[in-house]
C-alpha cells in the first residue's frame, strides 16, 4: 500500500510538535514561553506595566498610544482617577501609605501636561491576583473619568496642557459670577506679566440664535477676558482676540449643560 506524500507531511509535522511539546514539558520552558509571550502582548498595547515590589512603569514604546486613547475618552472638564493596585506582600518602599498610591502617582507624572495636574485624582485598591514575586509586569491600575457637573450660571475653570477654558452664561458676554474665576485669572496674569508670551483668546458660543449674533457674543467674550488681563498687567499688543461663534462646539447643544460648555473663552498661552 502506498501511502500519500501529504499524508506523510502531515503524520511528521504532528510527531515534530509532539516531540517539541515533550522537551519542553521536561525542561520547563514552555511555561516560560508562554509567560513571555503573554507579557510582550501586554507591553505591546501601552498600558503601564509594574514589576513585583515597583512603584516604576515598564517602559512602552506604545505608551503614547495608550494615553492618546484614554485622554481622547474624557470629556472637557472631566477629571481622570488613576487607582493604583497593590498586593498584600508586596514591599512598599516609596513615600506614600501603600504602593498602590505610589504606581497611580507615577502614572499621572506621565499623563501630564496633557492633562494638567489639577484633573488628576489618585486612588489605592488591595487586589489579590496572579502577579508574582519574579514574574512578569502586569497591569497595575485602572482608569475612570469623573463627568464634570455644571450649575446654571456657576464659574468654571477648565485647565489643558497649555490653555484655560472659562465658562459664560446665556447670552452674555460676562464671565460667570465667581471670585474663583477671578483669582485664576489674576494669578495667571502675575505669572506671565514679566515674561514675552503672547496669548490668544478665541470666544465661543452655543447654537441658540443666529450666526452673526453667536459671532459678536464669541468676541464679546473674548474681549471682556482680554480687557481683565489688561487691567492685571498684561499689555494689549501681547493679547489676539478671535470668535468662532457656535462653529467649534465641545459638547451636546441638545441639553443646558451642554449648551454651558459651548458658551466658553479658551485662553492659549503663547510661549
Amino acid at each position: 500500500m502506498k501511502i500519500p506524500l501529504w499524508l506523510l507531511a502531515l503524520l511528521f509535522l504532528g510527531w515534530t510538535a509532539w516531540s517539541v511539546n515533550r522537551i519542553c514539558a521536561r525542561c520547563g520552558c514552555g511555561a516560560e514561553t508562554t509567560a513571555m509571550t503573554g507579557e510582550t502582548a501586554a507591553l505591546s498595547s501601552g498600558v503601564p506595566l509594574f514589576l513585583w515590589n515597583s512603584a516604576t512603569p515598564v517602559e512602552d514604546p506604545r505608551f503614547k498610544d495608550f494615553k492618546k486613547g484614554l485622554l481622547g475618552r474624557g470629556g472637557q472638564g472631566d477629571t481622570l482617577l488613576i487607582t493604583g493596585l497593590y498586593r498584600a506582600s508586596e514591599k512598599n518602599t516609596s513615600k506614600f501609605a501603600n504602593l498602590g498610591l505610589a504606581r497611580a502617582d507615577a502614572i499621572k507624572q506621565i499623563m501630564m501636561p496633557e492633562i494638567p495636574e489639577s484633573r488628576i485624582h489618585l486612588g489605592a485598591q488591595l487586589v489579590s491576583d496572579s502577579l508574582m514575586e519574579g514574574g512578569p509586569a502586569r497591569e497595575s491600575a485602572t482608569f475612570s473619568w469623573l463627568k464634570m457637573v455644571l450649575k446654571a450660571n456657576e464659574g468654571a475653570i477648565i485647565e489643558a496642557d497649555n490653555a484655560v477654558t472659562i465658562l459664560f452664561p446665556t447670552n452674555s458676554t460676562a464671565k460667570d459670577k465667581d471670585p474663583k474665576v477671578d483669582a485664576y485669572l489674576k494669578a495667571l496674569c502675575d505669572k506671565h506679566q514679566a515674561n514675552k508670551s503672547t496669548f490668544t483668546v478665541v470666544g465661543h458660543a452655543d447654537n441658540v440664535g443666529n450666526e452673526e449674533a453667536n459671532i459678536a457674543l464669541g468676541r464679546g467674550r473674548a474681549e471682556s477676558i482680554a480687557q481683565f488681563m489688561a487691567r492685571n498687567g498684561i499689555a494689549k499688543d501681547r493679547i489676539k482676540t478671535d470668535s468662532k461663534g457656535k462653529a467649534e462646539p465641545v459638547a451636546d447643544n441638545a441639553t443646558e449643560e451642554g449648551r454651558h460648555q459651548n458658551r466658553r473663552v479658551v485662553i492659549t498661552v503663547n510661549n
